[in-house]
């Protein structure tokens, strides 16, 4: 059975092929009709089979054309089998496997590539947004409270999408050489070393701007040209590096604790209220919120190794601390990452009250302390 071309409603086996038979003269690629129509398929049922049998025939064909054959299987993967999710998210509106684009990297760049964590848990919406932001080539931010996965996220998800990654932390002290690369010396010679940022957009990696509130508003300026997706000046570089043209495969996100807008919790000391014309280049803004209960106890019986009648202890105490917090009872919330280690303690330990102590509470201020010991103490005994 044929599927129909969106563009002109004419039923082919593959779009590609007919793409560039009938719509050369418009301009549309495969990768415009995919932006055009994400949840539309580019090949039939019968397509497919015969792309499998061809690609079982090939791999057997010798070492070079196997080669290929990696690189071509590894372009298109569904969700469901690449990031090991499941249920009615990973497929489209029509029930069909949502399809995602893989990025074949050489061996010079594999080291770079994020080692893949199959403990991950996914926040599917946020993962959806995320890779949908990725494929349209938008500057992503992601952001939200402490714990909440925003760096791990980008991290596993460039691991899965064979990626390489540049991470680079934000701080008070953050200048503009430290993104862009300076003059040093080398085995005595004057040489202008490129920064992360001119590597990443040069080889094709995934740029992560990490903690982005943190660096001052004027740092944060020499990216904007870059979030547009043009050329990167370096006006101190030498001749060689002073342009650096993005490569097809570079990617711009970002992690924060607030929205560029400032911390209105009081809990992110540092961060810094941000230029609005930077945070318009950010085309896909993403909000991590702490994940459903079903989850975040996965999660803790995952990475904390507790039971499962422990984890839902643990995340249903932090779900009455967090709702505490939002209504200004209490100064402090608790994120993944502090009930993590509060399983690790505790399990430990034999007392999970005493662990979330170690993890947690000892570093809150008295008042807090005492009232977070109260909810614990209704959950944990």
């Amino acid at each position: 059975m044929k599927i129909k071309c969106k563009l002109c409603e004419k039923e082919v086996h593959s779009i590609q092929i007919h793409l560039n038979k009938e719509h050369a003269n418009e301009e549309v690629g495969i990768e415009d009709y995919r932006v055009m129509y994400p949840d539309e398929p580019v090949f039939s049922e019968e397509a497919l089979k015969k792309l499998e049998s061809k690609k079982t025939y090939m791999t057997t064909a010798g070492s070079a054309v196997k080669k290929v054959v990696d690189i071509n299987t590894a372009y298109r993967e569904p969700l469901a089998k690449l990031f090991k999710v499941s249920g009615a998210k990973s497929k489209n509106s029509r029930g069909e496997d949502i399809i995602i684009k893989t990025f074949p990297c050489d061996e010079e760049h594999k080291s770079l590539i994020p080692e893949i964590d199959n403990d991950h848990v996914w926040d599917i919406d946020l993962l959806k947004d995320a890779l949908m932001g990725l494929d349209l080539k938008m500057p992503t931010l992601i952001w939200g409270h402490a714990g909440t996965g925003k760096s791990t996220s980008f991290e596993n998800i460039a691991s899965r999408l064979g990626l390489p990654m540049m991470r680079v932390q934000h701080t008070a002290n953050t200048e503009e050489s430290h993104i862009l690369g300076q003059w040093t010396v080398k085995d005595g010679e004057t040489v202008f070393e490129l920064g992360p940022l001119p590597l990443a957009m040069k080889y094709g990696y995934m740029y992560l701007a990490d903690e982005y509130d943190f660096a001052f508003p004027s740092v944060l300026s020499v990216y904007q040209p870059v979030m547009e997706g043009k050329s990167l000046l370096i006006k101190e570089a030498d001749a060689e590096n002073r342009v650096i043209k993005p490569h097809k495969n570079f990617r711009f996100v970002a992690t924060g604790n607030t929205n560029g807008t400032g911390d209105e919790s009081g809990l992110y000391q540092g961060t810094n209220i941000q230029n609005a014309a930077n945070y318009s280049r950010f085309g896909m803004t993403i909000e991590a919120g702490y994940m459903e209960k079903k989850y975040e106890i996965k999660i803790l019986m995952k990475k904390a190794g507790v039971l499962k009648e422990d984890a839902e202890k643990l995340v249903n105490f932090a779900s009455s601390l967090r709702e505490a917090f939002s209504a200004n009872k209490i100064g402090s919330t608790i994120g993944p990452r502090e009930l993590i280690h509060a399983g690790m303690i505790g399990s430990r330990k034999g007392d999970l009250r005493n662990g979330l102590k170690c993890a947690f509470v000892n570093r809150l201020s008295e008042v807090d302390a005492e009232a977070v010991d109260q909810i614990a103490q209704r959950y944990l005994g």
